[in-house]
């Protein structure tokens, strides 16, 4: 049995969606082992937006990315202060932290026979609903996109989040000792 660890964040539960989006999951077969409404500590976020070097890049790179793409790389020194991918993804991971704790969430650790990282991360779409095809949780059900979030300097209110194949093992053992 695979395991995964999801949460709804605040805006899925201000928004009433947490019924739709823990149904997408057991319509596609997936099984609750967990689940437990509260809210994240500063710790844990810690622990869930680590500041690993390839990470933060990553992160930056996107931002640059996509504000180019948007005609906007002119606007990412007064939004970052910085053109330097590491630090850009600092600033976004301080935000994801911020909003992670800024009210309760509901966390749970979905089972299923094969991949269920893989696929969970199919069923929500991709990180920023703008581009998440519709049929995925933020492409269907998210009202904000990335570019509006770092124009706002804040965190994408995008619904759920979803471990990734990399870290998945490790933010269940994390939320298995802070949260549950």
């Amino acid at each position: 049995m695979s395991q995964e660890l999801i949460f709804l964040k605040p805006d899925g539960i201000k928004r009433g969606l947490v019924g739709v989006v823990i149904g997408r999951f057991e319509k596609a077969g997936f099984k609750i082992a967990k689940m437990r409404k509260g809210r994240i500590s500063k710790e844990l976020s810690e622990l869930l937006y680590q500041d690993s070097k390839a990470q933060l890049e990553g992160m930056g790179g996107k931002t640059l990315k996509a504000m180019t793409e948007k005609g906007e790389r002119a606007k990412v020194m007064q939004l970052f202060g910085t053109e330097v991918p590491f630090e850009i993804g600092k600033q976004l991971n301080q935000w994801n932290r911020i909003y992670a704790t800024s009210s309760d969430v509901i966390a749970v650790i979905l089972e299923k026979e094969g991949d269920a990282v893989t696929e969970a991360r199919s069923i929500v779409g991709k990180t920023d609903p703008a581009i998440s095809p519709k049929g995925t949780i933020r492409g269907d059900f998210a009202a904000d996109s990335i570019y509006s979030a770092n124009m706002g300097k804040r965190a994408c209110e995008n619904v759920v989040h979803a471990s990734d194949v990399d870290t998945a093992e490790m933010d269940i053992r994390n939320f298995e000792k802070h949260f549950f």
